[in-house]
């Protein structure tokens, strides 16, 4: 039985092989993995997000929630708000939008808690202490995804020019 596995192992491997290409006469790989089918530099990277809030959270620290609000299921420890750059707070970008530095999304709250005083703590605090902190639960008025970092060569100029002309919506894909 042993022997068996150990030939049809031997078979399967000897008779598999990649295409050739009729043009260069290289092996390729399938068409998902071509370089032509993977995106440019330009379309990877963090995502730029831009948003407006019922009330100024500019200052207070983003968790996310679970889908159904009752649980926290991303939050920061204090050393990822701790950079050379400073505080990651978001950018304001004019006409109540704000730039996304720290990496929410449509189920975002905010803490009652500051960057300086969170940052300045040597652990971050349990879920059920972060639950107790959370000042707004549903703080979105608007969030748009704005395509890659990479994409932009000065991207809080570029946005404001956006925003400035209220062309956000048809520019970025609305989230909410």
């Amino acid at each position: 039985m042993k022997t068996l596995l150990i030939c049809s192992v031997i078979a399967l491997a000897t008779s598999c092989s990649c295409q050739k290409d009729g043009q260069t006469g290289s092996g390729t790989a399938d068409k998902a993995t071509s370089s032509e089918d993977q995106p440019t530099m330009a379309e990877t990277g963090p995502a730029v997000l831009v948003y407006s809030t019922t009330t100024d959270h500019n200052d207070h620290v983003p968790v996310m929630l679970s889908d159904d609000g009752k649980a926290i299921v991303s939050y920061p420890d204090p050393t990822d708000l701790r950079s050379s750059d400073g505080l990651p707070k978001p950018t304001d970008l004019g006409k109540g939008y704000r730039l996304d530095n720290r990496g929410i999304g449509t189920n975002v709250a905010f803490l009652s808690m500051g960057y300086a005083e969170y940052a300045a703590l040597e652990k971050a605090p349990s879920t059920a202490e972060l639950m107790a902190m959370i000042l707004d639960r549903d703080p979105l008025k608007e969030l748009y995804h704005c395509g890659p970092r990479t994409k932009y060569t000065d991207v809080v100029a570029e946005l404001k020019k956006i925003i400035e002309a209220d062309a956000l919506g048809s520019r970025c894909k609305k989230l909410k």
